[in-house]
């Protein structure tokens, strides 16, 4: 779990991205890109990394947060 957390924190997209998918839900990537103001490739690569890591989950073209993502989110928001 620490290593997840390591993970996340150590890039402010990727906390980013994982905060908006805790509070939305679900979004694709191009809502996510707008919202965080950033470019859609970068989103797109965030995305697979976190994907690879189980803290995300793609259905179609939606991303939303997994168990254990939703775990290291609110673990990550509260510190």
């Amino acid at each position: 779990m620490d290593e997840l957390i390591g993970f996340v924190t150590g890039n402010n997209n990727r906390q980013k991205i994982l905060a908006l998918l805790g509070s939305k839900g679900e979004l694709d990537p191009a809502r996510i890109a707008k919202t965080t103001h950033m470019v859609r490739i970068s989103v797109d690569r965030i995305l697979k990394d976190l994907l690879e890591k189980g803290l995300v989950v793609k259905e179609g073209e939606m991303y939303q947060l997994t168990a254990l993502g939703g775990t290291v989110e609110r673990q990550v928001h509260n510190m």
